[in-house]
């Protein structure tokens, strides 16, 4: 995952790089899509948790991004200075194992962001 990731944000243009950065406080609202136990051929135990997050970016992209929710214009003091929000998505599958004895550590296996890392 990491390697592929590498190599798509490489070939990003700048402001699409910044749109994919999300300050924490950006986060506005996020979900859980999928939750799933399963267990491989030796017995070990897995979850994996798809998480949705959707987040504000004031990245300079255009007015329509196809995938976008909603461009914001938000004001800041007064009428002449307007700051443009994106409202952005992102999926984050997150998976670890649970089998006894096993270190803790949740691994990122799939990182979507929607018209921007296609």
């Amino acid at each position: 995952v990491l390697q592929v990731l590498k190599e798509k944000i490489s070939s990003l243009p700048d402001n699409h790089r910044d749109a994919l950065a999300a300050d924490i406080d950006a986060i506005m609202y996020t979900t859980e899509g999928d939750v799933r136990i399963y267990y491989d051929d030796d017995g070990r135990k897995f979850v994996s948790i798809l998480m949705r997050f959707w987040y504000l970016n004031g990245a300079n992209l255009p007015d329509e991004v196809p995938g976008e929710t909603k461009v914001f214009q938000i004001v800041f003091g007064d009428e002449s200075t307007k700051e443009k929000r994106h409202l952005l998505t992102a999926n984050y599958e997150f998976q670890r194992e649970f089998t006894e004895g096993v270190k803790p550590d949740w691994t990122i296996t799939r990182i979507e962001h929607p018209r921007l890392l296609e």
